[in-house]
């Protein structure tokens, strides 16, 4: 591996350092994908941490496991065991001089524990399915490898590896966590699979919201003029929201799962519908609160119509100091023969809580791969390298030249 962009003999030593673990980083990667950590299970999640722990402690990491906080009980999805909330948060042990790096990804996946889909296969066409392979245990194998490559050439950057299990379901348990340790750091690097080859500046903000309503039951055949029907309320509240829902302009809206009635000849009494947004900008922000609140309805009023809202991650922009860690690493990524660009998305991830928190971070830095949340994930194979390398760099030139101003 080697590009047109000068390569320094230091560098060198690092890109070779990263090259001579290719096959252990390909055995690394089917060992911690055969761990299923899906759906918050405690035994697969437990396991992992254990194997991750390991790793840290070889490169003389103090290592401790951080109890989460609690979840909105009116969330629907991501009930998980007692401790899917708890982080595994690693701290170097060398010389505290220089950038504080934070390195943060998660453990979780969304695939079935006891699913078919439980491990990495063969190789075909240069890539291998498998859960998680490229969200993101694949970025976890990327990130270690580069700091054991550094470790081994004698670049011993400062460096805090974060590592949650409750991402994939909202990161609400882990939230305070993240902030807190984005309050140490000087610059995040996320794990997050790349997008195509590309580095990401720049995620939406996102917010999950319940409606609620409520009527009053009766029989739907000789009683119908009593009945007040829940299900009624919630179609004409769900069609206001929607009607927010303008992606050319930075907004999006999405309602599904609903529930409501328990028979066809009974008026329903209850009805529910959960949803997610994403926005770009404080006015998109906005446009969604405005239609989630014209919905709600006092409470004698029949029916009664509520919304409960949470914007668990703000949107993560591009700002100046993230626009420079993307230039770093484009430059770094050159060195290796690779044109890559830095780019928005709309998904979101942790930098949206990090960055949040006063900590610029550059995302997209894991694999190459596709299919994300799908039985046939994969990653590309010669990513593992390529990436490992492009992190290794990044990271010795934020030591060495750092693109941004350090906290005090």
């Amino acid at each position: 591996m080697g590009g047109d962009a000068a390569i320094t003999p230091a560098e060198r030593q690092v890109i070779d350092a990263v090259h001579r673990r290719h096959g252990s980083m390909e055995a690394d990667l089917a060992s911690l994908v055969a761990i299923p950590t899906g759906c918050g299970h405690r035994q697969g999640l437990d396991a992992a941490r254990v194997w991750m722990r390991a790793r840290f402690e070889a490169l003389g990491a103090r290592v401790e496991r951080v109890q989460g906080g609690d979840r909105p009980s009116w969330l629907r999805e991501g009930a998980s065991g007692d401790d899917a909330g708890d982080v595994l948060i690693a701290r170097s042990s060398g010389s505290p001089n220089g950038p504080r790096l934070l390195l943060s990804g998660h453990l979780d996946t969304v695939h079935d524990p006891h699913g078919s889909f439980c491990s990495l296969a063969a190789e075909r066409g240069g890539m291998r399915e498998g859960p998680g392979a490229a969200d993101m245990k694949g970025g976890l194998i990327v990130a270690l490898a580069a700091l054991e490559s550094l470790a081994e050439v004698g670049v011993h950057p400062h460096w805090t590896f974060l590592l949650n299990a409750d991402e994939e379901t909202g990161s609400f348990r882990s939230a305070a966590i993240l902030e807190r340790v984005a309050h140490e750091c000087d610059v995040g690097l996320v794990l997050e699979p790349a997008v195509g080859s590309d580095f990401v500046m720049e995620r939406p903000g996102s917010a999950q919201f319940r409606i609620d309503a409520k009527g009053r039951a009766a029989h739907a055949g000789r009683d119908a003029a009593q009945g007040v029907s829940a299900v009624h309320a919630l179609a004409k509240a769900i069609c206001t929201v929607l009607a927010a829902n303008d992606p050319a302009n930075g907004c999006i809206v999405n309602i599904g799962p609903l529930e409501g009635g328990r028979a066809t000849n009974v008026v329903p009494a209850d009805a529910a519908a959960w949803g997610n947004a994403r926005y770009f900008s404080a006015e998109a922000r906005e446009q969604v609160e405005r239609a989630l609140a014209s919905v709600a309805k006092g409470e004698s009023a029949l029916p009664r119509v509520s919304v409960e809202v949470l914007h668990n991650r703000p949107a993560k922009p591009a700002t100046e100091a993230v626009q420079a860690l993307a230039r770093c690493a484009v430059e770094c990524a050159a060195k290796v023969g690779t044109a890559c660009r830095a780019v928005s998305t709309g998904g979101v991830s942790d930098a949206n809580v990090l960055q949040h928190a006063g900590l610029p971070c550059l995302d997209g830095l894991g694999v190459r791969g596709g299919n994300l949340h799908r039985t046939d994930e994969y990653v590309v194979l010669s990513s593992l390298c390529e990436r490992a390398a492009i992190l290794a760099l990044l990271m010795r030139r934020i030591m060495e030249s750092p693109p941004v101003p350090c906290r005090p």
